[in-house]
């Protein structure tokens, strides 16, 4: 009886990790993360800048330069601040503005 409980409890353990398997995971070019973010430019947030539960595929080149980039090995509930300039043909009131964009992954889907 000793055996064969040591055996269920090792399999319940490991099927208890292997439901948790990507947990520890960290995001990866082509990679969906899901993302909540707020951009800053002097401290001030800009309008049109925001989104919550935004679902972004690494290395799809959707945003701007340098943003996906930062967002290659983040883990989940993760937040990082990601500094960008946005590009001198942008929207005039942002063109060539060094912006920060304060960026939380909720999820990581492969």
């Amino acid at each position: 009886m000793k055996k064969i409980m040591t055996a269920v409890i090792a399999a319940g353990a490991f099927a208890l990790g292997a439901c948790d398997s990507n947990a520890n995971d960290v995001a990866k070019n082509g990679d969906t993360v899901v993302i909540d973010f707020a951009g800053f430019k002097d401290g001030v947030q800009f309008p049109g800048g925001t989104a919550t539960g935004y679902k972004l595929t690494l290395g799809s080149n959707t945003f701007v330069p340098g943003f996906e980039e930062q967002l290659v090995g983040m883990a989940r509930g993760e937040t990082r601040d990601i500094n960008i300039t946005f590009p001198t043909n942008y929207y005039p009131e942002l063109a060539g503005q060094d912006v920060v964009f304060k960026v939380t992954v909720q999820d990581i889907i492969k």
